[in-house]
């Protein structure tokens, strides 16, 4: 230890995240485990339901896993006055139901309390309000819009955030005061009266560009607003050492696609599959999909040979599926910074998507310095149509037969700009910043 650094004072984080799935959890899980290998801190992630791991996990007994689970039910029960309909029901929370967190010795021993995605049941309106009067240090990296909004998570086309938000189409009876408005106007107060001990990080410019966008936030909290990358081990997640082909092999073309739900509508998968079938069409008798996502679909109606690996949790599986693939494809039609993209880059896979949310943050798609192929999603919503996908298809069969050179230089260039952007101790430093700051 330096006599420079011998008089820093060493920071006690706690990260709090609901589940123990999704990219939310995995980037709260990486970014607490490269803080601890800093100097001077201490971090740990709570984790409030799921499966154990290498983190404390709140709901580890039969009682609380109930709690847990009542808690969210009872919150989505309490919601069904309002929906519009079925299909927006986990894609708005009011923050009714939580957990007294502000209590917890971890939070009262804490010099910095960072939140995630505390949805769920989780922290509630109110909990933010008691976590908020701790006077402690509270940062708060937003995985998607909710923190800012009046209730959803993604307003799919609607700009009423940007004022007090109210006349909510995700609501069956959308009115000037209605229940977005009565969020929206609770999170006003809530950060009216946070001080100077809240700040917001976003992982991509785009959410920041939303976030300077709201009403909700004061204008002291707007100009603090620092964007910072999720983190991935770029050690781990590192290209497969490729082993010559027997002569005369046909090897498949691989299109990877990934999504915890593959009934989600958001994440796009009728895209991918209308990409694979037309591929097909085209000649393209090579091409094979990789398929990573719990199938609640039934028939995928893919007409080139596909494999399911299911949903995934193990970074082993994950990484040996990037491995078989030649392409990862994501047709999300609503994105904040896809982990996914940032650990195929990192396994030298280039990625081909459609320019939503910050994933032409990610992307170079054309030059020398190419990593993939970025297509522009026309509109707002979560409607498809067939001009940008036959743009994607056009430059999948493009590389399909480009030459091994070309090949070999894009999948550099995806490790390339893995390593520059995303490199786990450089996000461990720029956050430290933020808690000192």
């Amino acid at each position: 230890m330096t006599e420079q650094t011998a008089h820093i004072a060493t920071l006690k984080v706690v990260h709090l995240n609901a589940s123990s799935a999704g990219g939310a959890f995995v980037a709260a899980q990486r970014l607490s485990q490269a803080l601890s290998q800093t100097d001077h801190i201490e971090s740990s992630h709570w984790v409030f339901e799921g499966g154990e791991g290498d983190f404390y996990l709140w709901a580890d007994q039969w009682l609380k896993k109930k709690w847990a689970f009542g808690l969210h039910a009872l919150e989505k029960l309490d919601f069904l006055r309002y929906e519009r309909e079925k299909s927006v029901r986990f894609a708005f929370s009011h923050g009714k139901t939580g957990v007294n967190v502000s209590a917890w010795k971890s939070i009262q021993e804490a010099d910095v309390i960072h939140l995630h995605w505390v949805n769920k049941g989780f922290v509630s309106l109110r909990g933010l309000k008691d976590l908020l009067s701790l006077n402690k240090r509270v940062v708060w990296t937003c995985h998607d819009m909710w923190p800012f909004t009046g209730g959803c998570y993604h307003p799919r086309g609607c700009d009423h955030f940007t004022n007090t938000c109210g006349k909510c189409h995700y609501l069956k009876s959308p009115s000037d005061a209605d229940l977005s408005r009565r969020v929206f106007s609770a999170k006003q107060a809530l950060y009216s009266d946070s001080g100077n001990n809240l700040a917001f990080v976003t992982p991509s410019q785009w959410l920041k560009d939303q976030a300077l966008k709201s009403g909700a936030l004061t204008k002291a909290l707007r100009d603090g607003i620092q964007v910072i990358p999720n983190p991935i081990d770029t050690d781990y997640f590192h290209p497969k050492v490729i082993q010559p082909q027997p002569a005369g092999s046909a090897k498949p073309f691989v299109l990877m696609f990934a999504a915890a739900n593959l009934g989600n509508i958001a994440k796009g998968f009728d895209g991918f599959r209308w990409v694979c079938n037309e591929l097909v069409s085209r000649g393209f008798t090579q091409v094979e999909a990789l398929i990573v996502g719990e199938n609640r679909i039934g028939d995928l109606g893919l007409n080139c040979k596909y494999r399911e690996f299911g949903f995934i949790k193990d970074a082993e599986q994950m990484r040996e599926a990037y491995w078989q693939a030649d392409v990862y494809v994501t047709t999300s039609l609503e994105e904040n910074l896809p982990t996914t993209i940032m650990e195929s880059l990192s396994c030298g896979v280039p990625v081909a998507a459609l320019a939503v949310g910050g994933i032409p943050e990610m992307l170079v798609a054309s030059g020398e310095h190419q990593t993939g192929f970025l297509v522009p999603k026309s509109g707002v919503g979560l409607a498809t149509t067939d001009n940008y996908m036959e743009q994607l298809v056009q430059e999948l069969s493009e590389y399909i037969v480009a030459p091994q050179s070309q090949v070999h230089q894009i999948k550099q260039n995806g490790r390339t700009f893995a390593l520059q952007h995303y490199s786990a101790r450089q996000i461990a430093l720029a956050y430290e910043r933020v808690y000192r700051s």
